[in-house]
């Protein structure tokens, strides 16, 4: 036997008997990657073999499958990815079969790939390789390119960042830890906005391989979101294996089998009011609650609800929420501007929160934003002393809503606290003008606007505290837990009371995934004094949007359902006043 004969025979001896079995040569999947973004072969007609890691032929998926370099074919530069995507209808192969493909190299949404297959053929069966180890914080996005289609596995738990697309994309956003808006937690400074970018790197979504929007059922948690099976922001997912894959510019997993979902920010119910309190005010964001003309038309409203049928579901679920807290004052904003009367937006909230309940009326209310702020009261536990005030001047008269306020005092007789009732402008950049811009310090648009509208209440009432009443602001500030508005009324002697209670790691809000407090009740030195309990109640910001009254394409839930009534988590403090 020649020397050539022998080498083969030993050859043959050495490599898995599928390994011969499609026989030609092929081009290395390293080579068609490359060691960069680019496709160095993009347009050539290519030759690769490998193992299917991922099939996503099926009806509405990616319309091919992910192929992987067996190992011992593998190269030895780390820079290189050893797997592709096989964009193809050919229904050739199966996860575990080594097959051998003829295509064009190119991206597909900016994924090396082979498209224009003319050929899949099967040479074996071999069984899945080894999925490669991955922690999105060792390797950050911009570090992902060697691993670009490989079967990867993350042995660490990641925990649930963002579900604003689940119901739309079926993704999830997962880090190893819950983000939050860097102003939560630390001051405003030049190139804080950067830490927005570094929370990105560490991300990877959790995909569903599917190409179509709206998958019914919603595919994660396995088995299908359910009303009473939610996904909340801080829920744990462990046992991560699958494709590590990069289409619309971000990272994702397409996993071979379902992870596990460990519900580790369980729902809990309304804080029980304190044994010892006299008093509970609430303060909730509606999430935009327009009645139409108030007598069942005027739908698609400009801001809240399209039709009669939504309107009436998010009042009925707004009512119940609010009737979980049971509280005595209830501040409210993103309420309809339309007036008093009986067909009012704030006449029919108090109509369905029950007969007990009443309205605070403020003076002619002539600013043209679409919505306000409202104040109501259970009539049959506190009453009202004095007129109500509007603050429509000075730094209210442009931007914010005006500020209401009122005070109360309990029905058996107390001393009074002052109420107000406040919506500052948000952080939205449109039609900012030059001195309201974003300065790059992490508070975004209008941070000036917002603080000179923290001074002026802390000025309004600052008379008020002199006299020793206790006054409480309560509302929507749009503003993070450090961020300068805050900052003025902690100097003014306003004390933040969940902060307080709970230290600042606590959220009424979430945007892009990114956790931190919007709304406060901030009390005076004399109301402080008063106050037994503080709390956020995690009923809103952490469950998915498809919850609310407006987003629940395919899903039924209960009448009465209390979970996602708005987008901001209600803020409940308890206080005992003297009597």
């Amino acid at each position: 036997m020649s020397k050539n004969l022998v080498g083969l025979a030993l050859l043959t001896l050495s490599l898995p008997t599928w390994a011969l079995v499609c026989g030609d040569s092929h081009t290395p999947i390293a080579a068609v990657q490359g060691s960069g973004e680019a496709t160095p072969m993009s347009g050539r007609t290519v030759t690769v073999e490998g193992i299917i890691t991922l099939d996503v032929r099926q009806p509405g998926g990616f319309q091919g499958f992910y192929l992987q370099q067996a190992a011992h074919e593998q190269d030895a530069n780390p820079a290189t990815s050893e797997a592709i995507l096989i964009h193809t209808r050919k229904n050739n192969g199966k996860p575990g079969d080594r097959v051998r493909v003829t295509g064009k190299a190119g991206e597909y949404y900016g994924l090396t790939s082979l498209s224009q297959v003319s050929s899949v053929k099967v040479c074996g069966s071999p069984g899945l390789p080894s999925p490669v180890d991955f922690h999105p914080t060792r390797i950050p996005a911009d570090a992902r390119e060697p691993l670009e289609s490989m079967l990867v596995q993350i042995s660490q738990p990641l925990v649930v960042v963002d579900t604003w697309n689940l119901a739309r994309y079926g993704e999830l956003a997962l880090a190893p830890d819950l983000q939050w808006t860097a102003t939560q937690i630390r001051k405003p400074a030049p190139g804080l906005e950067r830490e927005f970018r570094q929370q990105d790197e560490v991300r990877v979504l959790l995909d569903d391989g599917q190409r179509r929007q709206h998958p019914r059922p919603v595919p994660w948690p396995p088995g299908g979101l359910e009303p009473a099976s939610p996904v909340r922001i801080g829920g744990q997912v462990r046992e991560l294996i699958g494709v590590l894959d990069y289409r619309f510019g971000q990272w994702r997993l397409q996993p071979i089998k379902p992870p596990v979902f460990a519900q580790t920010s369980p729902r809990e119910p309304a804080p029980d009011r304190h044994r010892d309190a006299n008093l509970r005010v609430v303060s909730l964001n509606l999430s935009n609650l327009f009645n139409g003309d108030g007598q069942g038309s005027g739908f698609p409203t400009p801001r809240g609800a399209r039709t009669a049928r939504a309107f009436q579901q998010q009042l009925v679920r707004l009512t119940a929420q609010v009737g979980a807290m049971d509280p005595d004052i209830l501040v409210v904003t993103e309420l309809e501007n339309d007036g008093y009367d009986s067909d009012s937006s704030v006449a029919q909230l108090a109509e369905r929160l029950g007969p007990d309940w009443n309205f605070v009326r403020a003076a002619t209310d002539t600013h043209k934003d679409a919505i306000r702020n409202g104040l109501l009261y259970r009539s049959g536990r506190v009453r009202t002393v004095g007129p109500a005030h509007l603050m429509n001047q000075g730094a209210f008269q442009r931007w914010h809503r005006p500020a209401i306020s009122q005070a109360f005092e309990l029905i058996t007789g107390s001393e009074p606290i002052t109420v107000v009732g406040i919506h500052l402008k948000s952080k939205r950049c449109q039609s900012a003008p030059s001195a309201q811009r974003d300065r790059g310090d992490g508070q975004g648009c209008y941070a000036t606007a917002r603080t000179d509208a923290a001074r002026q209440l802390a000025e309004q009432f600052l008379s008020e505290d002199t006299d020793s009443r206790a006054v409480l602001l309560a509302g929507d500030f749009n503003a993070y837990a450090v961020e300068a508005p805050l900052q003025a009324l902690a100097d003014a002697g306003y004390q933040d009371l969940v902060r307080s209670f709970h230290g600042a790691r606590m959220a009424t809000f979430r945007y892009h995934g990114r956790l931190g407090t919007l709304d406060y009740h901030l009390a005076n030195r004399t109301a402080t004094k008063r106050v037994l309990a503080s709390h956020i109640w995690a009923v809103n910001a952490e469950e998915p949007r498809i919850f609310a009254y407006d987003a629940q394409q395919g899903l039924d839930l209960p009448e009465n359902y209390v979970w996602r009534a708005s987008d901001h988590n209600p803020v409940i403090t308890d206080l005992k006043l003297r009597r």
